[in-house]
């Protein structure tokens, strides 16, 4: 599709978003005024404004969402795939599908709330290590009284990707500041001991609990700290590495979706592809900054 077509889209579901907002605004305004016409106090035709903010960002995303969604797949479909493809081997790229919860779940490494969302799931070669990745949003129900809210646990990517050791037990190393990952309660079945590393500014940022000791030390060596320590430093965002299985999971908490554009805002190609890149980026630095390309002792197993 071109950027003309692609504009045209856009500028559609602008408009009729637009059209969403202003509803709103009407609302919140007309809910305000009838309420403080009937004598209410301020504070009560304030609540009553709030309920006309609901209904208006309700019909805002009711007669907005064919039409952002329509832009947004043939956004991606233009420009993410084709970025895509000039990286990545044995690309499956699925937009609308999302990385299976289980994954995740199955790593016990993290709190899965009470809903999981996923969407943007890519499957892929890079320097011959399988990849896999998705935006993934977890959000936990909190109630109090008769009030309910839903509460983000965790939003950002997940990754997973070959790992060029084979290991017997499983470690995981959570940045400080990482808050949703699941260290305390491993069940019966997984013991997980916190373990200091010999890297004290390695153990100053991050915690490490493994199945193993000797394991954790096996696979963090000297020079793959260093590695995450500078990678992290690189990231906007906190990380959770998960070594489960002979694989490597990554989750990166920063509260982004990747590879989006909004509707509000004009296409501009350079920038489009500089942005999609770093998302990108993002990905294929794990590969290249932790060497996982290098099976030095893969081939020594």
């Amino acid at each position: 599709m071109s950027i003309k077509e692609l504009e045209k889209l856009r500028k559609k579901a602008r408009n009729i978003a637009s059209i969403g907002i202003l509803c709103s605004v009407a609302l919140t305004l007309l809910f305000f005024h009838i309420e403080k016409s009937s004598g209410s106090t301020y504070i009560e035709s304030l609540a009553c404004s709030y309920l006309g903010t609901g209904i208006g960002i309700c019909i805002t995303q009711l007669i907005s969402s064919k039409s952002k969604e329509k832009f947004t797949i043939a956004f991606k479909k233009t420009f993410v795939l084709k970025s895509l493809k000039s990286v990545f081997t044995n690309l499956n790229y699925e937009p609308e599908k999302g990385i299976d919860e289980s994954i995740i779940r199955n790593t016990q490494m993290m709190y899965m709330g009470d809903r999981y969302y996923s969407n943007d799931y890519i499957k892929a070669k890079y320097k011959n290590i399988n990849i896999e990745q998705a935006d993934v949003h977890i959000v936990e129900k909190h109630e109090r009284g008769k009030r309910t809210t839903w509460v983000t646990i965790f939003k950002g990517k997940w990754m997973t990707f070959d790992f060029n050791k084979n290991f017997k037990a499983n470690i995981q190393v959570s940045q400080n500041g990482f808050k949703n990952s699941k260290i305390n309660n491993w069940g019966n079945k997984l013991k997980y001991k916190k373990v200091m590393m010999e890297d004290q500014s390695f153990n100053n940022q991050f915690m490490t609990y493994a199945q193993s000791e000797h394991e954790a030390f096996y696979i963090l060596t000297p020079s793959l700290m260093e590695k995450i320590k500078n990678l992290a430093n690189t990231i906007d965002g906190k990380i959770l590495l998960c070594f489960v299985d002979n694989k490597l999971h990554v989750g990166i908490q920063n509260n982004k979706d990747s590879f989006e554009h909004s509707i509000f805002t004009k296409i501009n190609e350079n920038k489009v592809i500089e942005k999609i890149s770093k998302d990108i980026k993002l990905i294929t630095n794990f590969v290249d900054e932790l060497d996982l390309d290098n099976d030095l002792f893969r081939k020594e197993v």
